[in-house]
């Protein structure tokens, strides 16, 4: 039996995993809790009351080695950590659920819904936000199929996920034609649904034209090291000239952190990179530029938590990784990153305990604690466009893009260094997440990255050009300027709100229950 059952756990975690392994297999997230499920009605026999926990978290910790193993190649210690604490999280959750099922007597459908969908929300606002896994970010290669995203948000691709399994899971208990033609139903009608979108023609009010600069470089041996720092600049600062001799492009692009020597942000001119890129600037009036920097404000008597201490000169300083736009008035805008990587760039709870700061896990030779204070949320051009910045991992929280769009006509420009997770899933997952955020707010998106891959990706989802992996590259052309404000941008993520709150409320309820229960 015991065989039996972890084989059951066993293939849970393997039908969850091929979305993310092989996207090809994006279909088997429909069924692949029904061994789960299976094993939920089993543990109502049992004694034991964590039995249900320990099988769950095998199945999810073969559904997060498999679907992430790949932050290794950055950092061991740290893809460990991860793993182990999502699968747990994950774990904890599903017991919840089947808990809050057993104590109330009913189907498993509410709880799952309620919690299920009330913990991915929650997953993208603590501190330990990972919410690579959530179940609606199975379909980033299939824009097709999720076009109403611009009405529910990832979220509702979760919930389409989970009302599937059940209905899945009630027709393996008991088949009849009309639980066969409701599971029809349910997985055409938004399919149909999707394509009625998808061939709806979005009208665009005006176009840009850009420039983008794929620079390509190792960020174990050659990026972060210091030596080469200005070396690399200036050839990024080169190539970009000789591009604008031809073409003078509206908008320059360059990833994250193309400017390593982190700029005062009160006095950026005490910056040699920045000086030249200024220079460069004045030579070409008309363009603006967004690159990826790292930055920094010193602090007075206020020492926010995470904050840092320059030795050599006496001050404490936020560092941030930021985003800096350079407009056709020499104008200087910094936006900064503030959905930061859990372990990596800033350290959970550190904002309680502030000696956490120091202990933030090595990059390819490069650490420390990040601020994530951030007070602007686009940039505005010379001719009133807007430009959203992302940065890096922010693509990953589509309720926080969503947030940050207004009705004014503009575009998304999303800049990274993939070349972390060297020729691995991880950069093509990445890549494949903006095209949901693209579908979400029905904008475009320009996409910089250090290593690859750069696009230029449309309202649909779709790629209209894209550079190659782990080459150096550019791309220019015109980038399309929408201002229609989408449901899910004006509302954003109301199912995972909902669901969270009233989700707080059901496990207080089943709670009470329990310790009002008399015992025998």
């Amino acid at each position: 039996m015991k065989y039996k059952i972890g084989l059951l756990a066993t293939l849970s975690g393997i039908l969850l995993a091929l979305p993310w392994t092989y996207s090809i297999f994006f279909f088997t997230i429909f069924f692949a809790y029904i061994p789960l499920l299976i094993l939920e009605k089993e543990s109502h026999k049992q004694d034991n009351p964590y039995w249900l926990f320990n099988y769950s978290f095998l199945a999810f910790l073969i559904w997060n080695t498999l679907s992430y193993w790949w932050v290794s190649e950055a950092q061991l210690m740290g893809s460990i950590l991860i793993i182990l604490i999502n699968s747990a999280i994950q774990a904890t959750v599903f017991w919840l659920i089947s808990t809050t099922r057993k104590q109330l007597k009913i189907s498993i459908l509410f709880p799952f819904l309620i919690i299920g969908l009330g913990f991915e929300y929650f997953h993208t606002q603590w501190d330990l936000a990972w919410p690579w896994l959530n179940l609606g970010n199975t379909f980033t290669t299939q824009p097709k199929l999720v076009q109403w995203y611009e009405f529910t948000g990832v979220r509702g691709g979760s919930l389409w996920i989970i009302l599937v399994n059940i209905s899945l899971y009630s027709l393996y208990k008991k088949r009849n034609l009309s639980k066969y033609l409701r599971i029809t139903s349910l997985i055409l009608i938004p399919i149909l649904g999707s394509l009625y979108l998808y061939n709806k023609i979005e009208t665009h009010d005006s176009t840009r034209s850009f420039t983008l600069i794929q620079p390509n470089l190792d960020p174990y041996t050659e990026k972060f090291k210091p030596a080469n720092e200005k070396i690399h600049f200036n050839d990024f600062l080169t190539i970009t000239d000789s591009l604008l001799q031809i073409n003078e492009t509206d908008f320059v692009f360059g990833p994250e952190t193309m400017i390593l020597q982190a700029i005062n942000e009160e006095h950026p001119e005490e910056s040699d990179s920045y000086n030249s890129l200024l220079q460069l600037k004045r030579k070409y009036p008309k363009t603006e530029f967004l690159i990826g920097v790292h930055s920094y404000l010193k602090l007075d008597d206020e020492i926010p938590a995470g904050s840092r201490f320059n030795a050599d000169e006496n001050y404490y300083y936020e560092a941030f990784n930021s985003a800096l736009f350079l407009d056709e008035n020499n104008n200087t805008s910094f936006y900064h990153k503030t959905k930061l990587v859990p372990l990596f760039e800033r350290m959970p709870f550190v904002q309680y305990l502030n000696f956490l700061g120091k202990y933030s896990l090595e990059l390819g030779g490069y650490n420390g604690t990040y601020s994530d204070r951030n007070t602007l949320n686009s940039f505005t051009t010379s001719d009133s466009t807007l430009i959203f910045p992302i940065v890096c991992f922010e693509s990953v929280f589509g309720d926080y893009c969503a947030q940050r769009i207004d009705d004014s006509s503009g575009f998304i420009c999303m800049i990274t260094n993939d070349g972390w997770w060297k020729n691995s899933l991880g950069y093509k997952y990445h890549f494949d997440f903006s095209r949901l955020r693209a579908i979400e707010n029905r904008r475009q998106i320009v996409r910089v990255a250090n290593n690859g891959i750069s696009a230029i990706i449309n309202t649909k989802g779709e790629l209209e050009q894209q550079t190659s992996w782990w080459e150096s590259g550019y791309l220019q052309g015109e980038i399309k300027l929408f201002s229609r404000k989408t449901f899910y941008s004006t509302h954003g993520d109301f199912i995972g709100r909902i669901s969270a709150f009233f989700a707080v409320l059901l496990l207080i309820f089943v709670k009470i229950r329990r310790i009002s229960q008399p015992k025998h």
